[in-house]
């Protein structure tokens, strides 16, 4: 489990995620049809080609075909369908 843990911080770190994410907000893909998302604070659009997550500090916007929310609870968020692509904004522009 500690390798697993050093693999994902270099991955963040060789992304400039950590810039993006804050400590506890966590991405997690599984192929092209399945992502989760933890820390997310509400739910901005909701459509079934985009959606558009409030993060701390960013703006997450999954775009894709039949993309529907399997469940949002506590600040985690599953989203389901063929994503194609993954975008982050800075909040407020």
């Amino acid at each position: 489990m500690k390798n697993k843990t050093k693999l994902g911080l270099r991955i963040r770190r060789a992304l400039e995620l950590d810039e993006i994410l804050g400590e506890n907000d966590t991405l997690e893909m599984r192929g092209t049809s399945e992502l989760t998302v933890r820390e997310c604070r509400h739910i901005i659009h909701y459509g079934d080609e985009e959606l558009r997550l409030a993060l701390r500090e960013y703006i997450l916007i999954i775009k894709g075909q039949g993309l529907y929310c399997t469940s949002y609870l506590g600040g985690t968020v599953r989203v389901d369908g063929r994503i194609e692509e993954l975008k982050f904004k800075v909040r407020g522009i």
